[in-house]
């Protein structure tokens, strides 16, 4: 969907890509850092660093965002893809750029040595193969195995079931719609009483409304015959204040209190996300073309590689002492220049491992599916 295929192409899905994947990677590197990018004009502090905390939340905008992107051409059509078809497309959209991150993460772990309470090598490498290692805390809170990669099993086990429920969403949107946020509100209510709940809160069950909001956006969109207008625009920016005040009113005291806070607000900012997405797609076209801009269209077209390298890389760079540190603890004792000096580091390196990734392994990939399918053809 980052390209300009007719009307398939909705720029506020770049954008609102751009902005989660943002969200997720300035607090994973922050978590590093310690950077806070505050600032004081006029004497006034503005607490960025306030939203950043809160930047976890940007994979459940990621998980509205599926939902919306792979229900929106069935919206359009009336119709599911062939299942095989679809399964296929989802491997080759998912799988190079996945098996080079855990292959080259086994490589590291050969070299430095597994994670401390991690899975034995054998376990969490057959997991992570067969996208289960969301199932036990060593292969998923502990992994040593690249820790984002948690959220490419989500998506690996929403995909599985989308044949089934886009055929559901297609005969009764809003009854599915309703099933999905009950189940997922069922679920949270369920685990919310347990001691721990890191290991269940994120599971699919528990995330199930995410993805019927951007479906349900993509229902809504896809049925409404109205002119497309500059004041949708304003509509797209009241959802996204809406976003930003949801991340601010946020104060956990400890984990759990986070955890429980991140399932409160889950549904709000589904349904924020879901009206961001609704109302740019009815952009006027001059807005339309200044937000899907080449620049918002790379950022968008690299942004898979950049959120499953980022934290990734930041850790790496600790540990590699990039920039040099002398202290045990950098963040604290080296100062707001050496901060600002990773974090800069964290970003290119982030943004360079995406562009090789990208261009060097998903894009020949998607090449390499082009001519399979040719072949095929031709026969």
């Amino acid at each position: 969907m980052t390209g300009r295929q007719g009307k398939t192409y909705v720029a506020a899905a770049d954008l609102l890509r751009v902005f989660a994947v943002g969200l997720v990677a300035c607090f994973h590197i922050w978590q590093q850092s310690w950077f806070d990018p505050g600032f004081l004009p006029g004497g006034v502090y503005i607490d960025l660093q306030r939203l950043i905390r809160r930047g976890y939340m940007g994979v459940d905008l990621l998980l509205l965002l599926s939902g919306f992107l792979l229900y929106l051409p069935a919206a359009r059509s009336g119709r599911m893809p062939e299942t095989r078809t679809y399964y296929a497309g989802r491997l080759w959209r998912i799988l190079p750029s996945y098996l080079a991150a855990v292959g080259i993460a086994l490589i590291f772990v050969f070299i430095y040595g597994p994670n401390p309470g991690s899975a034995p090598l054998w376990r969490d490498l057959l997991a992570h193969l067969t996208f289960t290692h969301t199932f036990r805390a060593d292969t998923y809170l502990w992994t040593s195995l690249n820790g984002v990669l948690w959220t490419l099993a989500v998506e690996m086990q929403f995909y599985l079931l989308f044949p089934l429920i886009g055929r559901a969403f297609l005969r009764r949107p809003w009854l599915t719609a309703g099933a999905m946020t009950a189940l997922a509100l069922g679920c949270r209510l369920a685990v919310s009483g347990m001691e721990d709940i890191q290991l269940v809160f994120n599971q699919l069950p528990c995330m199930l409304d995410l993805y019927a909001c951007g479906m349900l956006a993509a229902h809504l969109l896809a049925h409404r015959d109205g002119r497309r207008s500059w004041i949708w625009g304003l509509g797209s920016a009241l959802c996204l204040a809406g976003i930003l005040l949801v991340l601010w009113v946020q104060s956990p005291a400890n984990n759990r209190e986070l955890n429980q806070l991140q399932m409160i607000w889950r549904l709000p900012l589904g349904l924020l996300g879901g009206g961001f997405l609704w109302c740019g797609g009815q952009w006027a076209p001059g807005l339309e073309r200044a937000v899907g801009n080449r620049l918002t269209r790379w950022l968008a077209g690299i942004s898979y590689n950049f959120y499953i390298w980022h934290q990734y890389l930041a850790v790496k760079l600790k540990v590699w002492r990039v920039p040099p540190y002398t202290s045990e603890l950098p963040q604290m004792y080296e100062g707001r220049a050496w901060q600002l000096r990773y974090t800069l580091w964290c970003f290119a390196a982030a943004f360079a491992a995406a562009a090789v990734f990208t261009y060097g392994v998903e894009r020949p990939a998607y090449r390499l599916r082009d001519r399979i399918r040719q072949k095929a053809r031709s026969k």
